[in-house]
């Protein structure tokens, strides 16, 4: 079979897109983006690396603050390859070593909601409600952190008429990026 121009690019093409995207795979979770589970205080961890004829080691994590969001977690294995879990609910997973050693467990920071409760506050909020929609349009804004770990957004945000309603509302940390103005109204999801 004669291979012509176009299929010796596209075939390159398709060479170089594996490359990359398997390069980002890797690079996900990479030393720089771990908190051990220690440190990180939505993951609960554990391990047991005493094996004998009878039992082989063992490893388990649960994601404490699963009402406020996803943890992936990274399970760093001596010698052998690597775990990663992505932990949605508050349900404990368990798994075999399979006769390798535990090294750490982590929580990985670049791919997770987040790791710890510390890292909802007021700026993170204000990030968030920065990559919203209604940013693009409400002026003002400022945020806070109740009680139940929700963001508190306050902003101006003009109606239709051209006038500015003031806002106060208290939103899920997740759903803060997803505010929208409807008619000087602070909405999630839309109008």
């Amino acid at each position: 079979m004669k291979w012509n121009t176009a299929q010796a690019v596209s075939a390159g093409f398709a060479l170089a897109l594996a490359a990359l995207l398997a390069g980002q795979a890797h690079a996900s979770c990479g030393e720089g983006k771990r908190i051990k589970h220690d440190d990180a205080g939505c993951l609960d961890a554990e391990w047991d690396n005493n094996m004998n004829f009878w039992s082989e080691g063992r490893v388990q994590a649960r994601n404490k603050c699963s009402s406020l969001g996803k943890l992936v977690v990274k399970v760093d294995i001596k010698a052998g390859s690597d775990y990663t879990w992505h932990l949605s609910n508050g349900e404990t997973r368990r798994k075999d070593t399979g006769g390798y050693d535990v090294r750490q467990v982590y929580c990985c920071t670049d791919l997770s909601d987040l790791c710890d409760k510390s890292e909802i506050n007021a700026t993170s909020c204000l990030d968030l409600f920065r990559g919203s929609s209604a940013n693009n349009t409400c002026v003002d804004a400022s945020a806070s952190i109740n009680s139940a770990n929700q963001c508190v957004i306050a902003a101006q945000c003009p109606g239709s008429n051209g006038d500015y309603t003031n806002n106060n509302l208290a939103v899920h940390w997740l759903d803060t990026d997803d505010l929208h103005n409807c008619d000087g109204t602070l909405r999630v999801a839309g109008c």
